[in-house]
């Protein structure tokens, strides 16, 4: 039995993985858990997996770890083989971080990790000899491509993307778009931060910035096509001109699972491809300027991915809140990576203080 410790494990990706080792019967041991905020599920899901020990991030409950000292020390006390990081945001850079210095496998559903800091991550991983398994689903998907690869025959990587609910909506309605609006994801089933970030397309220009730190591709060899079927995950060009893709239905389970054991079966339902209508079509970059601006970020080699992610939580935050409408959000962001970002995310202390400063300028311009 391979064991699991799930962080932010009462979030989408959490409770994914949950009914999926509960659904196939998986041979994992759920040997502790982690929720910040939703205690009593935290509770009920140690209870019906027989977990060893839960931590509460967020407030202090008895008979719990706590904080993420206590989140370390839970590690320590009950160590599992691979750890499922889906902490929403930047706070779970310090818990990827904590699991590879201990030399634990990392599965890596926190794409902020990566892109705020991928290359102290990468290192610290190298030096303890801990595996980081991509699980977001174009990452994923990915990974398994370029395993059956040489890299050396890859030209470019191809990240599919929904387009969103807005996809076909004409700029001038832009402005009048609400949060409900923005959460009605047309192909799938997430929590609220990556569904708006999915309606913006900031999340593809967050995995844009990723999948050049995971696979070591540059900003001209990564290509964004949109998808609204989301079938295909995301594609490898080759130098020959033959395309390779990584094909599935909609259901993140098949990049959780995968993530954490080799060869399993019967995952998610099998395609009809007699009755598959697949399209793509180009981004526009003009309507949703965010995902340029992952390019130029790239170019850059400074600390503004720290930026535009810090940013893009602080202007998600509070559109969801009616603080601020759609188009005053995603210029939030933008205004925020104009700003100097001089340096190089080679520090925890300068990647933390690079977000509270983006933070600062972000909360400002609201």
């Amino acid at each position: 039995m391979k064991r699991i410790t799930i962080l932010g494990s009462s979030g989408s990706i959490g409770q994914t993985t949950l009914t999926a080792i509960r659904r196939l019967s998986l041979p994992i041991k759920v040997v502790s858990l982690s929720s910040h905020t939703n205690i009593d599920r935290l509770r009920s899901d140690g209870r019906s997996f027989d977990a060893e020990a839960l931590c509460s991030t967020g407030a202090e409950y008895e008979g719990l770890y706590h904080g993420f000292d206590g989140l370390e020390a839970m590690l320590d006390d009950h160590r599992p083989d691979i750890v499922l990081n889906a902490i929403s945001g930047f706070a779970g850079l310090r818990a990827s971080l904590a699991t590879v210095e201990r030399g634990i496998d990392l599965a890596l559903a926190n794409k902020e990790s990566v892109v705020c800091g991928g290359s102290l991550l990468f290192k610290t991983a190298r030096a303890h000899s801990s595996r980081i398994i991509p699980v977001d689903s174009e990452h994923s998907a990915i990974a398994a491509l370029l395993a059956g690869h040489e890299r050396s025959a890859v030209e470019s990587l191809i990240l599919t993307a929904s387009g969103g609910p807005f996809r076909l909506l004409e700029a001038e309605q832009f402005a009048r778009i609400k949060a409900r609006d923005a959460l009605a994801h047309p192909t799938w089933t997430m929590g609220q931060k990556i569904t708006i970030d999915s309606a913006t397309l900031a999340n593809k220009a967050l995995e844009v910035i990723e999948a050049a730190a995971l696979f070591g591709f540059d900003s001209d060899h990564i290509e964004v096509v949109i998808h609204p079927q989301s079938i295909v995950h995301s594609m490898i060009r080759c130098h020959d001109g033959a395309v390779y893709a990584q094909l599935s239905k909609p259901d993140m389970s098949l990049a959780i699972v995968s993530s954490l054991l080799d060869g399993p079966k019967g995952v998610v339902d099998r395609l009809d491809f007699s009755s598959l209508s697949l399209t793509f079509e180009a981004p526009d970059r003009v309507r949703f300027p965010l995902l340029s601006l992952a390019y130029d970020i790239l170019r850059r080699n400074d600390l503004s991915a720290i930026a535009f992610n810090a940013a893009d939580e602080v202007a998600v935050a509070a559109f969801l809140q009616d603080q601020i409408g759609y188009l005053e959000m995603i210029d939030v962001v933008r205004r925020t990576v104009e700003q100097e970002w001089s340096g190089a995310p080679d520090s925890l202390d300068t990647i933390i203080e690079s977000d509270r400063r983006a933070r600062e300028v972000a909360l400002r311009l609201l």
